[in-house]
């Protein structure tokens, strides 16, 4: 072996080291951070993920997070007492491994994409619609432009007329959503910037977007009702930290 890989191997070793002595703590440490405690170059460290199995430190990240501790499923002739419990239990645990897997950095680049945004155009159909709708009643009391769509005539409309400038926020648990997908994609030709809220942040819909912000949560009675209590925090998320950004942002509303 040559000093080069030898020195390659030994800063590797350091990084992994690391990560098994922080466990969960690297959830909270961005890429510099880390190369920082370990003294090695970020290179190093996106490297050693790699030879982990993943494509990078978010995608590491985003599956640390979802170690987090499963629901208990409901079954036949549970109390509504226990019942109460385990969806609660889901709750929480949808919440937490959100906002784990949840970067600052993303956050604060889909936060500048809204915030400089000609038209903020919302992509969300089934399930998904009632987030959106809520998102602009909440983006609209800050001033925003906001517009939903959620039929694939209508995706389809806007996506064709947006430019640069412009950006689109598309809701969708599975992140395979044909219509949602399709319009993104045809929004990002078009010239517009574009953000994926997903529960599935290795999803087309999240490679096909500038940023990828994390709603995640396990399946409850076969539909996503989890990662939909996370999409709406998510939700509360960005409209706090665009409130904030502006004067006088932490005044309470009347």
């Amino acid at each position: 072996m040559s000093g080069t890989r030898r020195a390659d191997r030994a800063a590797e070793d350091r990084v992994e080291k690391l990560f098994a002595q922080a466990g969960r703590g690297i959830l909270h440490w961005d890429l510099k951070t880390i190369a920082e405690k370990c003294g090695v170059s970020r290179a190093t460290v996106v490297r050693w993920c790699a030879h982990a199995g993943f494509t990078g430190l978010k995608d590491y990240k985003i599956a640390l997070a979802s170690r987090a501790r499963e629901p208990s499923p409901l079954r036949d002739g549970d109390s509504h007492a226990l019942i109460r419990d385990k969806v609660f239990a889901g709750c929480v645990d949808a919440l937490k491994t959100t906002r784990e897997s949840l970067s600052e950095d993303d956050l604060k680049k889909a936060v500048d994409l809204i915030a400089g945004a000609g038209h903020l155009d919302v992509y969300a159909v089934g399930g998904s619609a009632p987030v959106a709708g809520y998102l602009r009643h909440q983006f609209i009391k800050l001033g925003i432009r906001v517009s939903v769509y959620s039929d694939r005539a209508s995706l389809l409309m806007s996506s064709r007329g947006l430019t640069e400038g412009d950006t689109v926020l598309a809701i969708s648990s599975s992140g395979t959503t044909p219509e949602v997908l399709e319009a993104l994609i045809r929004a990002r030709a078009s010239g517009a910037r574009a953000i994926a809220l997903t529960g599935s942040p290795s999803s087309p819909l999240a490679e096909a977007a500038d940023v990828t912000l994390p709603a995640l949560g396990e399946s409850f009675l076969d539909n996503s009702t989890y990662s939909r209590l996370s999409q709406l925090a998510v939700v509360d998320l960005m409209y706090a930290a665009l409130r904030m950004d502006r004067p006088g942002g932490a005044v309470e509303e009347r």
